[in-house]
């Protein structure tokens, strides 16, 4: 006997005239009620399909295959996948694709998935743009979200819980890892080098289902807005490729040392050797989680006006803006190539 709690609680529609069914992950039937015209509007392989009249025993028979008195279709795809692609076929705006949702990757899989197995190319759209939208793939874009990002870290910093409105910071900001396995499944390269980036800048030992199953241990530096990935999502190749790109990283960091602040004054003022020595050296000794990031410290380097006092002159000052703002440009060019995304 077939009850009602096998019906999807938010996909089985009264008016539906087609009912799809699947198997959960436990090997239970579950039913979806829907539109044939919404799957045959995105889909031409659905179109084909319901052209073909429903099979019958005779000409004076019943449909050979119905559920709930109409059109029944067995799904060959896991229940959880249907569920994602019909959720987001009903609604296109929804939590899946709340701004910067660390689960977005993970939500959306399913329907990726099914959306490019039936060719619904406007729904592949749709979610590739939701994607994207929250991996900047312009270094402008990129400050942008790091400037966001320092505003909702200080907002959590004044809460002694570390929550706010019940989130840690890491619940509030995109998670590199699943967005790395999702765009590398399912071609969405665009996403690749920031994702890549941004998890170069996390330890390995910041898992995101380790620290949240020990909130009294590990999980406890969530409060204090420690960042964590879904590490267990990637594979051989993407471990091979972020730690090619992390090596190469720390090059480039170590090279800021040399091609900015080793430069002589071109105004052979002899203080400015020792201040841009100086400058350096705060940097290396004073910004140790910054040292990680060579974006974040050639940004810096735009701006030493804000962190020191005893200054180059303001010809040198000049030439370290510019060739730190030059040489950030490079770098983010360079990524592809760091995390080597361009081979296959």
């Amino acid at each position: 006997m077939l009850y009602p709690s096998q019906h999807h609680p938010d996909l089985y529609f009264e008016d539906g005239n087609v009912v799809f069914s699947a198997l959960t992950k436990d090997k239970q039937r579950q039913y979806y009620r829907i539109h044939r015209g919404y799957l045959t509007r995105h889909s031409p392989i659905f179109a084909d399909m319901f052209a073909i009249p429903p099979l019958k025993e005779t000409e004076s028979d019943e449909l050979k295959e119905t559920y709930d008195g109409v059109v029944h279709v067995q799904s060959p795809d896991s229940a959880e996948d249907v569920a994602s692609f019909l959720g987001v076929l009903y609604d296109p705006l929804g939590s899946a694709y709340k701004r910067f949702n660390p689960h977005t990757p993970v939500l959306v899989e399913g329907a990726l998935k099914l959306s490019m197995k039936y060719e619904c190319e406007r729904i592949r759209a749709r979610i590739v743009e939701n994607l994207e939208a929250d991996w900047p793939q312009t270094l402008a874009q990129w400050d942008a979200r790091r400037s966001e990002t320092i505003m909702a870290r200080s907002d959590h910093a004044q809460q002694a819980s570390g929550k706010v409105n019940g989130l840690y910071l890491d619940d509030r900001l995109p998670e590199p890892a699943s967005a790395i396995r999702i765009a590398s499944d399912y071609n969405i390269p665009s996403i690749l080098p920031a994702a890549f980036y941004e998890l170069a800048l996390l330890t390995t030992d910041a898992d995101w289902d380790h620290y949240r199953a020990n909130p009294s241990g590990e999980g406890k530096h969530l409060r204090f807005g420690a960042r964590t990935a879904r590490w267990n999502l990637l594979d051989k190749r993407d471990l091979m490729r972020l730690l090619h790109g992390q090596k190469l990283l720390a090059a480039y960091t170590r090279s800021i040392g040399t091609d900015i602040f080793g430069l002589r004054c071109q105004r052979s003022n002899k203080g400015c050797s020792k201040a841009r020595g100086d400058c350096w050296k705060y940097f290396q000794e004073n910004a140790p989680i910054s040292m990680d990031d060579p974006l974040d410290v050639l940004n810096d380097c735009m701006k030493l006006n804000d962190l020191f006092t005893e200054m180059p002159c303001d010809s040198c000052l000049s030439e370290i803006g510019t060739a730190a703002e030059k040489k950030r440009r490079e770098l983010w060019r360079s990524l592809p190539a760091f995390f080597s995304l361009n081979s296959r």
